[in-house]
């Protein structure tokens, strides 16, 4: 896979700064529940769901490692919404189900039902390839077909735990 890619430098929240900078799971609050769904599915030019069929339930068990999850209904709920799968843009994955771009809207629902410290931002993981000029703190690595997919998938979860550390902490809600 991503013979075409010699090098791939993982950005949007992948750098090295965005792996480290989100706080440590027993500094977040609880989470009752994670849902991970797509809508990409239904897109006449998407074949994503047929290439990667357990990639929601890969993203919540990679969302599920970073946070601290508990019991009870009370707590805080993680909605994450795939919209996107794409290579260079185009949804319609090769034969090989290439892809660099994975995009999506989360939502952390507060514990006590209210908007108040509630969250919605979108998540936009990106690779670019080794003659695309990569962002300062961008690490270029030549990751295998697994390998590739599991950075991706833990990027976006990353990205998920950094977030759920800014609930109530006067972070600003965005909405799409």
């Amino acid at each position: 896979m991503f013979n075409n890619l010699k090098k791939l430098g993982l950005a949007a929240g992948v750098s090295l700064l965005a792996l480290t900078s989100f706080a440590n799971a027993a500094d977040l609050p609880p989470i009752s529940s994670i849902d991970v769904g797509t809508t990409y599915a239904a897109a006449t030019d998407a074949n994503a769901a047929e290439k990667f069929p357990d990639i929601t339930t890969d993203l919540q068990e990679a969302i599920a490692e970073r946070v601290p999850t508990s019991s009870d209904a009370a707590d805080s709920r993680i909605r994450v919404e795939l919209r996107k799968v794409s290579l260079n843009g185009n949804t319609m994955l090769n034969d090989a189900g290439e892809f660099n771009e994975l995009e999506g809207v989360v939502s952390i629902e507060a514990d006590d039902g209210s908007s108040t410290g509630s969250r919605s931002f979108p998540v936009s993981i990106a690779a670019l390839s080794a003659d695309t000029q990569a962002p300062e703190g961008t690490y270029v690595i030549q990751p295998s077909t697994d390998d590739f997919y599991n950075v991706m998938i833990g990027a976006f979860a990353d990205r998920v735990a950094e977030e759920l550390g800014n609930v109530n902490t006067g972070g600003d809600t965005v909405t799409r």
